[in-house]
């Protein structure tokens, strides 16, 4: 090949690249490892990088690892220098985990980094970069309610602190309903009570996060959280979990909601839809959500955005990885992403509003504010280690207090 053909090949390969964006692929046949819990990669994803590899000509290598042994493989990767090119992680505070500013890629100047709503910018920045591509959903964990119950046992309005959620469990129960189905054997939704609450301390002492995180904060201490987790003990002692509800398990959550003979539930707001599909009857127009009201709260803590995937900074295959990212972006494929995976709500980017359930809205509309729950708000936080604490107040006997203690004990080797 002469000299002139050469450079009118680079020169119509630069044109090309300025034309499809700094981000381009300039060659195919590139492999891009992913790696990922089990629970997180779906049917949707592995479709849309079939997709991908027929577009462009890459390969996408999925590295999947059960979701509870997820961590600690994706630790040790990137200490030895073998990570996947694109790991998942939750967003938010967990990011921390992974060292950062050692193994992940700045972002920031991608082009759909501009269309990120307010929530997923925050939930997967890091000192001031954005470090996740995020397609998961802003959600929280609040008290679905069934509303025929509710008008059955004659409860008129909707509870909106701790005496009127007590009477309304007493209403319930009066009718030979089970007030709150409650998953007792999962250790990690009891967690899930108090990291909804502390967004009500984080609200009304701001900076309680910021102290926690450098360690200069403890939760010990804290009284309203402490009376939180003995009103919970206070619910138990009252029946409104029914018998023996350390035997519950999440997985019969949305079957037990769907049977009628349950009428709350602390879970998230896409929740009616898998009620929903088991019992067809049971629309989801039939719930609504209000705010954990342990306290008197009336806060609603929200989630950083789930999972997203970062790019790790020792990627060989960095312009296929961008393109990748550009390609998952784009609004055709948010938008077979969002209509394939209902059990996520509003859309990161503002292309498309995703799925916006009902008890969203609701839940959002009976609410003083909402912030970060402590899963993605407080460093080393665990929902499981935690609600493995709380188990205690209930076949123990310890106290709130002694709970939140526990907690800062669990934390501190964390801070080295």
């Amino acid at each position: 090949m002469n000299n002139k053909k050469i450079a009118a090949m680079t020169i119509a390969a630069a044109m090309a690249a300025s034309l499809l964006g700094a981000n381009a692929v300039y060659a195919a046949g590139e492999t891009i490892t992913i790696a990922a819990g089990a629970g997180w990669v779906k049917d949707i994803d592995k479709e849309l990088a079939a997709k991908y590899e027929e577009e462009s000509g890459n390969t996408i290598e999925w590295q999947v690892s059960p979701d509870d042994q997820y961590e600690n493989v994706l630790g040790s990767k990137l200490a030895v220098g073998e990570g996947a090119d694109i790991f998942y992680t939750r967003s938010g505070i967990t990011m921390n985990k992974y060292q950062p500013d050692k193994y992940m890629m700045d972002l920031s100047d991608q082009e759909w980094v501009s269309h990120y709503v307010d929530w997923a910018k925050e939930g997967t920045s890091y000192d001031g970069k954005v470090l996740q591509f995020q397609t998961w959903s802003v959600d929280g964990w609040g008290i679905l309610y069934n509303k025929d119950i509710f008008e059955e046992a004659g409860i008129t309005e909707v509870p909106t602190n701790f005496e009127t959620f007590k009477d309304a469990c007493e209403k319930v129960k009066a009718i030979g309903k089970t007030p709150i189905y409650e998953s007792g054997a999962a250790q990690w939704h009891l967690g899930v009570w108090l990291s909804g609450m502390t967004t009500q301390t984080e609200a009304d002492t701001p900076g309680f996060y910021a102290g926690l995180n450098d360690n200069s904060q403890t939760l010990a201490g804290q009284d309203g959280l402490a009376k939180a987790l003995d009103q919970m003990v206070e619910l138990n002692d009252a029946g409104y979990f029914g018998d023996d509800f350390m035997a519950n398990t999440w997985e019969d959550a949305p079957g037990k909601m769907a049977s009628g003979d349950y009428a709350m539930c602390v879970t998230y707001t896409t929740f009616p839809a898998e009620v929903e599909a088991i019992n067809p009857e049971m629309t989801v127009d039939k719930f609504g959500m209000f705010p954990l009201p342990l306290n008197d709260n009336t806060t609603f803590g929200v989630s950083a955005g789930g999972i997203g995937r970062c790019v790790n900074k020792d990627t060989k295959v960095a312009d296929a990885v961008y393109d990748y990212l550009n390609f998952l972006a784009r609004p055709e494929n948010l938008t077979a992403y969002y209509e394939a995976r209902l059990d996520l709500g509003p859309c990161s980017l503002n292309d498309i509003p995703g799925n916006v359930p009902a008890a969203y809205e609701d839940v959002m509309s009976r609410s003083s504010v909402s912030g970060l729950s402590a899963e993605d708000g407080i460093l080393y936080w665990d929902n499981t280690q935690v609600g493995n604490l709380m188990q205690g107040m209930f076949v123990a006997g310890s106290t709130g207090a002694d709970v939140l203690q526990g907690i800062d004990d669990l934390r501190q080797p964390s801070f080295g």
